[in-house]
């Protein structure tokens, strides 16, 4: 059985190429919540790897999906760190995406593209907070200008 990391790098060696080939495709991440099984295949649902993860299938329903993505993320995050995953032979922009049973999008794990950034939850927690105190400064000036 090949653990998350496993994948990754399967997906590393898959699409990293010494030549100018360059394919246009996403990954896809299809896990089933009954087998805790976990599908990779690419835009044309081709295979790429599989794996079972026992974890996941003991999962309930309503933790089944947080815990995948949890699980996903900061495995990506750590066979990303050298930036392995942004240098694949994939045109740009591409997304290494988690899908449902009926390969429907429920979110990128990951975006690659060299003007985006996809803001997660823990970028986004302070956000409110600052805009107002950046909003609270503006304003001041402004006003404090005015006269």
């Amino acid at each position: 059985m090949l653990s998350l990391a496993d994948i990754l790098q399967t997906i590393i060696r898959t699409y990293t190429r010494t030549d100018e080939d360059v394919v246009l495709t996403d990954i896809h991440f299809q896990p089933v919540s009954d087998t805790g099984e976990l599908f990779v295949f690419d835009d044309e649902d081709q295979p790429i790897a599989h794996t079972v993860v026992e974890s996941w299938a003991d999962l309930a329903d309503d933790a089944f999906l947080p815990t995948v993505r949890a699980d996903l993320e900061q495995a990506i995050a750590s066979a990303n760190a050298d930036g392995a995953l942004e240098r694949l032979s994939i045109f740009r922009p591409y997304s290494l995406v988690l899908v449902d049973d009926e390969r429907e999008t429920i979110c990128d794990l990951l975006l690659v593209d060299d003007d985006t950034i996809i803001l997660t939850d823990q970028l986004l927690s302070d956000l409110d907070s600052d805009l107002n105190a950046f909003l609270d400064n503006l304003l001041d000036d402004t006003s404090a200008d005015s006269f």
